[in-house]
């Protein structure tokens, strides 16, 4: 896998870990059906975002790799090549 792949999953795993506590954490003291609520709605929005976030590192390990295979694939200009000519 890719390092930055990795690291985006990381980090919305977090993410999505601390939104469903901070979520949950107020209906603690409710429980039942408001818990769940609360917990469902966490985990849910805690998804979408971290879900963003992984993308997010992904698009920026796939523009590195692009970036990388554009500098090896360049070539120098002939005027540089043949300039003692």
């Amino acid at each position: 896998m890719n390092k930055h792949l990795v690291h985006g999953l990381i980090v919305g795993a977090l993410f999505t870990a601390a939104i469903t506590w901070i979520a949950a954490s107020d209906a603690f003291t409710e429980g039942g059906l408001a818990l769940l609520a609360s917990v469902v709605f966490g985990l849910a929005a805690g998804l979408c975002i971290g879900g963003l976030m992984a993308v997010n590192f992904a698009m920026l390990g796939a523009e590195e790799k692009l970036t990388k295979e554009r500098a090896l694939t360049t070539t120098p200009p002939q005027s540089a090549v043949h300039a003692h000519a």
